[in-house]
């Protein structure tokens, strides 16, 4: 019998979540479980620190400067998404009943509610209505909002961004975000008897994404916190620009008692996400399928949390683009995979292992010949990542290579930037004037500006 899919994400989760201890606690206990049935890789990359081109890129193997899904534009999509292929759609296809739960934020032409017949679905649209009859705010309220400076296009614009004000949920707690989408899947499988053909589940997670309103039993769950060292403290050798992206605005003025009051915050909703998660595994047990289930979890992006002194995502440093990654195949045995891997090589992986072929040339590469250890793992692979700007028009430009020893981004208006990951895994010292690494710059500006070409960007690499 085929394999069922459960594919779960979250928000702005971090990599170093997993198996992370906070206050004598673990952060994740169902993931870190997870962990031990499956294979874990500990360096995964997405391709953009932004939902929507990163969840696009996830779901159709296609980095975002090809498919030109490069900000959270969710009105203007661009045509050449017509040529794509979704993965909800290649199981469709192959006979899998398929549901959704949660955010849809993959944009396609047509969309995926019109390319894939459902089963079920339930996304932030039936959320919306929801909070509409019961006077919820969707978004959060005026006092989470900072106002920012954004580049768009040639012009630089105020804008309101989500910021880090922390603030407790006080409503029933049915009526948040994700024990909404958690209620309605459970219902589903609850109810779903019928497990004749194989079934594709996707279970999109709002948490722990900002406005961090959340229950205050969740933020009582952590509160003697470790903060990195480099809370507040930039690069030595930081690109001006850095310091004029949105990221960086939205962490200043900040003491470490205010970030430590974020962390609690924010590892409150990553455990109330692990938790969530484990009663859909608890379910899937209960109904007898979580054996002959492929289950993947990971999340758009991660979040800097004050490292670097910068919050949110939109920068190219490993706390917005190292993201989490686990895969659990039945009858393949656990494994930690250490050389770094891309959101692009998922949909790769899941349709060699299910041989289902693809009909469009996919950006990633199937990593089942590392999974099933037919060759050792490629420790100095290269993955890449871009940002184009966010929600209005093209704006910040950083493109970013990365493999498991060093990273090189380039800016079009800033000077360069390259980190020794081993010894500098926190990215504290731009390495870009430094003549022992010239040699390295220059090989990974080589490659970044090839792959760049291959990927149809519009930026010139000089």
């Amino acid at each position: 019998m085929k394999k069922n899919i459960v594919f779960i994400t979250t928000d702005h989760q971090r990599s170093d979540t997993i198996n992370m201890i906070q206050d004598g606690k673990e952060v994740t206990p169902n993931l870190n479980r997870l962990v031990e049935e499956g294979i874990h890789f500990e360096r995964a990359y997405t391709t953009c620190p932004l939902s929507v081109p990163a969840r696009t890129a996830l779901a159709t193997g296609i980095f975002p400067t090809k498919s030109k899904v490069v900000i959270n534009d969710l009105k203007n999509i661009s045509e050449e998404t017509k040529k794509l292929k979704s993965l909800h759609e290649y199981l469709d296809q192959n006979g899998y009943d398929v549901s959704h739960f949660g955010m849809q934020h993959i944009t396609l032409v047509p969309s995926l509610e019109e390319r894939v017949n459902f089963e079920k679905i339930i996304t932030d649209d039936d959320y919306e209505k929801l909070c509409k009859e019961k006077k919820l705010p969707l978004f959060g309220i005026p006092e989470d909002r900072v106002l920012v400076k954004e580049l768009h296009g040639d012009k630089v614009e105020e804008r309101n961004y989500t910021g880090s004000r922390v603030s407790f949920f006080n409503k029933d707690i049915n009526l948040f975000r994700d024990r909404y989408y958690i209620n309605n899947c459970l219902e589903f499988l609850e109810e779903k008897n019928n497990f004749e053909k194989p079934f594709a589940m996707f279970l999109n997670i709002w948490a722990p994404h900002p406005p961090f309103t959340l229950p205050k039993e969740c933020f009582e769950r952590f509160k003697n916190i470790k903060l990195p060292e480099n809370i507040n403290i930039p690069s030595k050798g930081e690109p001006n620009n850095r310091r004029e992206g949105i990221a960086a605005q939205l962490a200043e003025e900040h003491n470490l008692e205010y970030w430590e009051n974020v962390w609690r915050a924010y590892l409150g909703l990553t455990n109330y996400a692990d938790e969530l998660i484990g009663e859909v595994f608890k379910k899937l047990k209960d109904k007898g399928v979580y054996e002959n289930s492929i289950i993947i979890f990971t999340a758009d992006h991660g979040d800097h949390l004050g490292q670097h002194k910068m919050f949110q995502k939109m920068e190219m440093y490993d706390q917005a683009i190292k993201v989490p990654l686990i895969i659990k195949i039945p009858n393949i045995k656990p494994l930690k995979i250490q050389m770094p891997v891309s959101h692009l090589d998922i949909l790769p992986t899941i349709l060699e292992y299910l041989d289902i072929k693809e009909e469009i040339n996919l950006d990633g590469e199937s990593l089942m010949k590392y999974i099933e250890e037919k060759i050792p793992q490629d420790k100095l692979r290269n993955v890449y990542t871009q940002y184009s700007g966010n929600q209005v028009a093209i704006g910040d430009i950083r493109r970013s290579v990365s493999n498991s020893k060093f990273k090189y981004i380039y800016d079009p208006r800033d000077k360069e930037e390259l980190y020794d990951l081993e010894k500098d895994s926190m990215e504290m010292n731009n390495l870009e004037t430094n003549l022992e690494f010239q040699k390295i710059k220059l090989e990974m500006k080589n490659d970044l500006k090839e792959w760049c070409i291959d990927k149809k960007d519009w930026i010139n690499i000089k």
